[in-house]
């Protein structure tokens, strides 16, 4: 059993083709639609957030963080669901149709979503436990070495969260493609089908990483330039962020095509009655 990396974009090619419309409604769900509920909220604005950081004692957003974290939550839910839903749509041996696929997205995506938050909340406290038993005198002390030693602390951990992320890269997928509700079985199932190609996909995933921070900073320097040279509300700024919403569409696509086109790939070398289970 093994996954490669070139035979995986291929088999995602081939299923954007084949499954784009489904792509396209469960694209619109998981970008356009938390799009406009973040546009919303006026913490979210790329304006205000630089006339924040450029004078912090002058500019302020009243009101309280609730509402800000309450529609992130609701954001992430939409967005794991539709994820979720277009999983099912595309691995799915007979499809249900949207509706089917939509009430399935959403409770397997609120599951999967929990999970998650669990697993990154049980890597942070480890990662934490070294620094907590250094003690805050070594935290604050003023020797060189310290931030130093600190930085390359949080280097490596980016590096073991990346590797943990491309041995469960394959988990919302087979949850999609075997419309299982519970994803505890499909990180382990993932977590196994990764196992002999890890630092390949470790390798894949950073590099796609890199690829996808290129237009995102282009963007973000567009983006401030026209705030900083033109009045709120113009037609640049609109072009603006109709750029964030096609980059957001890409990458919602990525992480969508590439799990599923590494999983099918790896298909070939499991029984089907395994896969497919």
């Amino acid at each position: 059993m093994d996954i490669e990396i070139r035979r995986g974009l291929a088999a995602a090619r081939m299923l954007a083709g084949e499954h784009w419309r489904a792509l396209l409604v469960y694209t619109a769900l998981g970008v356009l639609l938390p799009y406009l509920f973040l546009s919303s909220e006026p913490i979210f604005s790329l304006r205000n957030v630089m006339a924040i950081v450029s004078d912090p004692f002058t500019n302020r957003i009243g009101g309280s963080i609730t509402c800000p974290l309450y529609l992130l939550g609701i954001v992430a839910v939409i967005v794991a669901g539709a994820m979720l839903a277009a999983w099912n749509a595309i691995l799915a041996e007979l499809r249900e149709g949207y509706i089917s696929e939509l009430m399935y997205g959403m409770v397997a995506g609120f599951a999967y979503l929990l999970a998650n938050l669990a697993l990154m909340t049980l890597i942070g406290v480890v990662a934490t436990l070294p620094l907590f038993l250094l003690g805050p005198e070594w935290l604050a002390s003023s020797d060189r070495g310290t931030p130093i030693a600190l930085e390359g602390y949080r280097f490596l951990l980016s590096l073991v969260g990346g590797w943990i992320n491309a041995r469960l890269c394959l988990a919302g997928a087979i949850m999609g493609g075997r419309g299982k509700l519970e994803p505890v079985s499909a990180f382990v199932e993932s977590w196994r089908l990764t196992r002999s190609a890890q630092w390949r996909l470790f390798g894949f995933y950073i590099l796609y990483g890199f690829i996808f921070a290129i237009p995102l900073l282009v963007l973000v320097g567009l983006h401030g330039a026209v705030i900083i040279t033109n009045a709120p509300g113009g037609g640049l700024e609109m072009l603006m962020s109709a750029g964030w919403v096609l980059l957001f569409a890409l990458y919602f696509l990525g992480q969508i095509l590439i799990p599923v086109g590494f999983y099918r790939s790896s298909a070939p070398r499991v029984a089907a009655a395994e896969v497919f289970a």
